[in-house]
């Protein structure tokens, strides 16, 4: 009993492991499908919750400044992983030529 109840939670666990790497392999598809304005606005809504005062009339209007902190990207308080993502979506402006 104990070895059946084994193989079951390892096909459980494997079914599982299978889910989410498809969940993460069709999230980072999904970048294929964006537009630069996607692009635009994912990265910037980054700077935006984490207390950014945008210069563009676009930012602005798209995020406005109410409650703005910073006037410079370099001084935004980013997480290792936002600085990450931020970064990545910036690879993907310039090879898309945004």
């Amino acid at each position: 009993m104990f070895a059946l109840r084994a193989v079951f939670a390892l096909l459980l666990l494997g079914s599982a492991c299978a889910l989410f790497d498809g969940a993460f392999s069709n999230a980072a598809a999904g970048d294929d499908y964006e537009s630069c304005g996607d692009l635009w606005y994912r990265r910037n809504a980054i700077f935006a919750r984490n207390g950014y005062c945008f210069k563009t009339d676009r930012g602005i209007r798209v995020f406005g400044n109410h409650g703005c902190r910073f006037y410079a990207e370099g001084d935004v308080p980013l997480s290792r992983s936002e600085r990450a993502e931020v970064e990545y979506i910036r690879a993907l402006e310039r090879r898309r030529g945004c």
